[in-house]
């Protein structure tokens, strides 16, 4: 017996009848159900099957009926209680009325419900988004998850990202949904918006979740199963920022939403039910924290958003990546900075009769390989180059359009930089030449260790 083995602790709690297990740990642990039935934000939990969780997680275990749990560990759980006080009756009571909409939308050959989560930070809207999602899928259905959280690195994607797929399988209860269609079932639509705040470039942020609502939607008309199984729209907490009303007013208008959740915010479910007072049609629902959500502070949001990067290119210990790194000369780069900064002249300011082209957060403007790089996450736009690349200072107009009109084909790594040599050596998640396309700077950087 090797002597981790043999220092492992083993300890077991009994759950009661609509009991929930909370547990936080700095080390990995394993945890398996000894008996009876349990899930993990919506996803069934197997019976006898040991699964891992690796250092930093947060998980709740919930059971309807009751069941045994075993956690097995080098160290103890840094937090491991039972709770009797859920709000899953209630999740369950709106799962059942969103089934029944869809039953409704698959009878009368019509849209399912799109339903929007609100509410401030660290009060579960992912776990309750996750967990909707599960429960449509047990019922065979394939809903639309739409995350609009730039913030620590979302359900689907990177942070300083938007992203919507439909998912045809339970979320994974180890890797979660991840940046894999392994996981999710579909390969997700992405637009990088390159910062993690919304409020940063407004303007910009509503440009694409536009593009996004129009991709989502297209995606329900194509595939009947996916249309009367609606979606779910995750959102950020600047939107209970009175500065992002209408950024969530743009939200609601273009994703067609007819269902708002709200989370643990009682002025914001008494400002929306006036707002929409008049929009019959629009249902708007409030729903208590849960006691078990952990307030997450900045350093462990620091944490997640590093493992998030590290996981779409090295993958996690259950579905391992080999990721490729290349050099290439800085001829072979064409890399654009999205939203301009600096001060910009107002439109009375412009010439008689010329009219702004792009608002200037939804401009494009050329970066020039060199040490500013270095550490960069750069996406990679769907949008090919042209057969001699752009040679001008600052992007056209039909170049930005171009750009900011299409989703992403993926993402790489500046690793490393020499300006002396004028080369870059990237990482990317497969091996390969990289295929000409145009490469898009935030403000995201990511450190190695």
């Amino acid at each position: 017996m090797s002597s981790d083995a043999s220092s492992a602790q083993v300890n077991e709690w009994i759950l009661g009848p609509e009991q929930e297990f909370r547990m936080e740990v700095d080390s990995q642990a394993k945890l398996q159900i000894k008996r009876g039935t349990a899930e993990l934000f919506g996803t069934e939990l197997v019976e006898g099957y040991p699964y891992t969780f690796e250092p930093g997680r947060k998980i709740a275990i919930f059971t309807w009926h009751g069941c045994t749990i075993a956690v097995t560990g080098t160290q103890q759980p840094t937090v491991a209680y039972t709770a009797e006080e859920t709000p899953m009756r209630s999740y369950l009571n709106l799962h059942l009325a969103l089934q029944q909409a869809r039953e409704f939308a698959k009878q009368n050959t019509s849209d399912g419900p799109k339903v929007i989560i609100l509410g401030p930070t660290d009060v579960g809207k992912t776990s309750l988004s996750h967990i909707l999602i599960n429960y449509a899928v047990k019922q065979g259905a394939r809903p639309l998850l739409v995350d609009l959280d730039t913030n620590e690195g979302g359900s689907l994607t990177l942070p300083g990202c938007i992203s919507a797929a439909v998912i045809s399988r339970p979320v994974d209860v180890e890797d979660g949904l991840g940046a894999s269609a392994v996981v999710t079932g579909s390969t997700p639509s992405v637009w990088y918006y390159g910062y993690t705040t919304i409020l940063e470039k407004k303007d910009l942020y509503k440009t694409l979740t536009t593009k996004l609502a129009e991709s989502a939607l297209k995606k329900l008309q194509e595939d009947s199963l996916v249309r009367w199984s609606g979606m779910i729209v995750d959102t950020p907490s600047q939107f209970t920022d009175p500065q992002a009303e209408a950024l969530l007013e743009n939200t609601v208008d273009k994703f067609g939403v007819n269902s708002i959740v709200i989370i643990g915010n009682e002025r914001m479910y008494a400002r929306l039910t006036q707002q929409y007072i008049n929009r019959p049609e629009l249902s708007i629902i409030k729903l208590a924290k849960s006691g078990g959500v952990v307030d997450k502070t900045q350093s462990y949001r620091r944490t997640l958003t590093s493992r998030r990067i590290r996981e779409y290119f090295y993958g996690t210990p259950k579905s391992e990546l080999s990721p490729h790194s290349s050099t290439l000369p800085y001829s072979e780069l064409v890399v654009r900075r999205v939203g301009l900064d600096g001060a910009v002249a107002p439109s009375s300011a412009l010439p008689i009769g010329q009219e702004r082209i792009l608002n200037p957060e939804a401009r494009l403007s050329r970066v020039e390989p060199s040490a500013v790089l270095l550490h960069s996450i750069l996406a990679m736009s769907n949008a090919s180059l042209p057969e001699l690349g752009s040679r001008t200072q600052s992007s056209s107009k039909e170049e930005d359009e171009k750009i900011i009109g299409h989703n992403l084909a993926g993402f790489v790594h500046v690793s490393d930089v020499d300006d002396v040599k004028k080369k870059i050596t990237i990482l990317t998640p497969n091996p390969g030449r990289l295929p000409r396309k145009y490469l898009i700077m935030g403000a995201l950087k990511w450190v190695e260790l």
